[in-house]
């Protein structure tokens, strides 16, 4: 037996039976890269002026460490000191002109943040920076400064704070600007805690593969975490990790020495543009330079890492530092030369860009009448037509081109389509970095995966969104039963309850719907301040038409998240109304056909909602009252989708109508997707049973009811998180002549005469058939 690999070129071009291809390859793409140590020997003397500064800075530091937590009792105080010196080493080096702000990857060190602005003068006017005692106030205060960073106080890109994702986002910069050929370095930090994530190795490895050579990661590695010590818990040696990833290591020896610290990054900057990212490993003390919390660090005695020091512990840190004050005045020369510097030029990374289809050259709609499976068409036709058009928009896919239809956008545009493997939480947070630099990303996986793996950095990009212009499309394919055969693994019934503040949720009915999406998802990540999810069954399908046969989502049509009226006349003449989403509309269609030609025939309505986040509330009311009968069909679960919403619509206008609810209401089997929707109730024949159910059930009260809905309606619409999408439905009832005398008929005829109700000896009766 061997001690050790042999050297991997004599491997290479091997009779396959003897050494297997996949050996051969994965040797021959082994590349480690090379590990510098920084110690004393190495280090770079600071000149007089610079080691002024820096104390100062750090004096500063130190308040801001144990007096903005003790305020107001709660922070993280020992992390921004031992983290500080190679922050603000690195700050001294940046040009803001051409290198991205730094990104902190460990957002509960938002001290060291906050105080990094002030001390570089990056506080953009915001008057919670203007001054160290201004940061202290305000932190962690409702008006004031959030207790972890968020994009846009100064010069933070992105906000942070569930630990792992910086560097994610950090690679999409990086990757952005290199694709953009844009100059600058893209730097971020992590902590030691924070290297235990697994979607920061998901990050390391693919930036290794894409050779990003433009990106560095400063990681403060102080071997101090909330419970424990990173050595008593993992593999803590993340440099070695890093260098067998394919990195460029540069560990220096005291992280907490400037001299070494200025050292490091002297041959960071030599190793830029050779060909790997590169990793800064700082071994440094959690609380430097307050000796309390330096020894506590070193004996493990006391933990400071999440929590303020108490009054006795603030008094006796801060007993030999400088006043506050005092040294704020003498820091006022550094910090005006600092901000001088910045305000004479610096780059933006809250982009707002414009997307507009008319003026994109040659870009035309595909618009089909032939069968098919817009979970492909999406990417294969209409995605791939627009990127042919516009150079801005790059997909990142999670080893499933074909799945998606993106196998024919890799033959066509590789650059622009990239794999970055089995790793979804990796590749959302690395999309909305892409975004910072002006491009338009999307990415593609499956509904189970997209929703699941990646749904952490889906909502951070959400809160994000909120602060700066981070917005990024997901797309999601083999939604609900439509995998079939895959089984419950991969059967996600739970997509689309995604409640979040600034991400849309859709689901097209077919091929031409999902061209207009991927038109209006552009245009709203082009503006930068929401997310969209896009979810697409495995199922094919005909296109979607008109009674009279004409396409119904022609070249005309845009998405606007509306809901579409594609079967019924919209009136008091319709008796039930079936409100479906994706595949499931193409069956309610078929029953509304089937329906309104029977024997004895059925007005159905049917409703395309094709936007469950915000959803068209508007047209939910007017269905309710016009119709007084509601179904809900989806290839989804009841509990979450379509059907709660809805719900929730009745609830909170106390709507007098029946629903019904038909979903995917627990796991199934494999088979085939048409046995699975008959299984659970929401193929055609089900469908159609339950419409005629329906219309048969009695309605609560009759133009009492309809009445009092109506007259509270203005007092429920101010309590409704529905009340804007409400509107349009208001406006309707205000200036449609005739529109209110109709729906009064309508519910006339639905009350019944006292003496006609049921005694309690019939409901009693009725009750003990269940």
């Amino acid at each position: 037996m061997s001690p050790s690999r042999p050297d991997t070129k004599n491997l290479s071009g091997k009779d396959v039976k003897d050494i297997p291809m996949s050996c051969q390859r994965i040797m021959g793409a082994a590349a480690p890269g090379e590990m510098f140590w920084v110690g004393p020997g190495e280090a770079f003397a600071l000149t007089e002026e610079e080691k002024r500064q820096y104390e100062l800075a750090h004096n500063i530091m130190k308040h801001l460490a144990v007096q903005a937590p003790l305020a107001h009792k709660s922070g993280h105080p020992g992390g921004p000191l031992s983290a500080f010196t190679a922050c603000y080493c690195l700050y001294k080096i940046l040009d803001p002109a051409v290198d991205q702000p730094l990104r902190m990857s460990p957002g509960h060190l938002s001290v060291l943040g906050y105080g990094l602005q002030y001390l570089f003068g990056r506080d953009n006017g915001d008057k919670r920076l203007s001054s160290p005692q201004a940061i202290i106030d305000t932190f962690r205060t409702p008006r004031g400064l959030p207790g972890h960073i968020e994009a846009g106080i100064g010069d933070i890109p992105f906000g942070t704070g569930p630990l792992g994702k910086g560097v994610s986002h950090a690679l999409g910069t990086a990757f952005g600007l290199k694709l953009q050929k844009k100059k600058g370095v893209v730097d971020v930090l992590l902590a030691d805690g924070d290297s235990q994530e697994g979607q920061v190795q998901e990050a390391f490895r693919l930036a290794s593969h894409l050779k990003l050579d433009n990106l560095v990661v400063h990681g403060d590695f102080n071997d101090m975490q909330l419970s424990s010590m990173p050595t008593k818990t993992v593999a803590a040696d993340f440099a070695s990790i890093a260098s067998a990833s394919g990195w460029n290591v540069i560990e220096v020896q005291n992280g907490n020495d400037p001299a070494q610290v200025k050292a490091a990054l002297e041959q960071a900057v030599k190793l830029l543009g050779k060909g790997k990212p590169i990793f800064m490993c700082y071994y440094t003390t959690m609380g430097y330079g307050i000796p309390l919390m330096e020894e506590a660090s070193n004996t493990g005695s006391k933990n400071f890492h999440g929590a303020p020091l108490s009054e006795e512990e603030a008094e006796e840190a801060l007993s030999g530092v400088p006043a506050l004050e005092e040294l704020t005045q003498e820091y006022q020369s550094f910090h005006e030369a600092e901000k001088k510097q910045y305000e004479a030029n610096h780059l933006e990374t809250d982009i707002p860009l414009i997307f507009d289809t008319s003026k994109l050259k040659g870009y035309t709609r595909a618009i089909t009448q032939e069968k098919g499976a817009a979970r492909k068409d999406f990417g294969a036709t209409h995605l791939l037509r627009l990127m042919k058009a516009d150079p801005r928009i790059v997909v990142l896919h999670a080893d499933l081109a074909g799945s998606g239809g993106f196998d024919a956008v890799e033959k066509e545009l590789p650059e622009r389509c990239i794999n970055v493997g089995v790793a979804e939480a990796n590749m959302y947070m690395m999309a909305a970095g892409m975004r910072q630099t002006g491009l338009l990303p999307v990415t593609y996986t499956f509904a189970a995966f997209g929703t699941n793996e990646a749904r952490a950095n889906a909502r951070l990009i959400d809160v994000n969104c909120g602060h700066t212009r981070c917005g990024i499309i997901n797309d999601c394919t083999h939604a609900g039963l439509s995998v079939g055969e895959d089984g419950e693994t991969h059967q996600e019934r739970n997509y689309l309850n995604i409640p979040l503040d600034h991400t849309q949720v859709w689901m097209s009915a077919d091929s031409n719907q999902a061209a207009a999406m991927a038109e209006r998802a552009l245009e709203l990540i082009a503006e930068g301040h929401q997310s969209v999810y896009t979810f697409f069954p495995r199922d094919g399908h005909a296109q979607m038409s008109s009674p009279d046969g004409s396409v119904l989502y022609g070249k005309d049509y845009v998405f606007d998240g509306k809901i579409n009226l594609v079967r019924g006349k919209g009136d008091t003449s319709d008796q039930v109304t079936i409100l479906s989403i994706g595949i499931s509309t193409h069956a309610a269609i078929a029953v509304a056909d089937e329906l309104g030609v029977a024997a004895k025939p059925i007005q159905v309505r049917v409703l395309n909602v094709s936007c469950v986040r915000p959803v068209d509330s508007a047209s939910i009311l007017q269905a309710a009252l016009e119709t007084a009968h509601i179904l809900v069909v989806e290839d989804h679960h009841s509990e979450g989708g379509l059907a709660s919403q809805v719900a929730d619509i009745i609830a909170d206008f106390a709507l007098p109508c029946s629903l019904r609810r038909l979903g995917v209401n627990r796991y199934f089997p494999s088979a085939p997707s048409k046995d699975l929707y008959l299984m659970a109730g929401i193929d055609a024949a089900s469908i159609a049973d339950a419409v005629q159910d329906e219309v048969r059930a009695e309605v609560c009260g009759g133009l009492d009811a309809f009445v009092s809905a109506l007259y509270e309606l203005s007092h429920n619409l101010r309590h409704s998180r529905f009340a804007e999408s409400a509107k349009p439905f208001i406006t309707k009832l205000l200036t449609e002549k005739g529109y209110l005398d109709c729906l009064r008929d309508f519910w006339v005829q639905k009350g019944h005469p006292e003496d006609a109700l049921p005694s309690n000896a019939d409901l009693m009766k009725r009750l003990e058939e269940l």
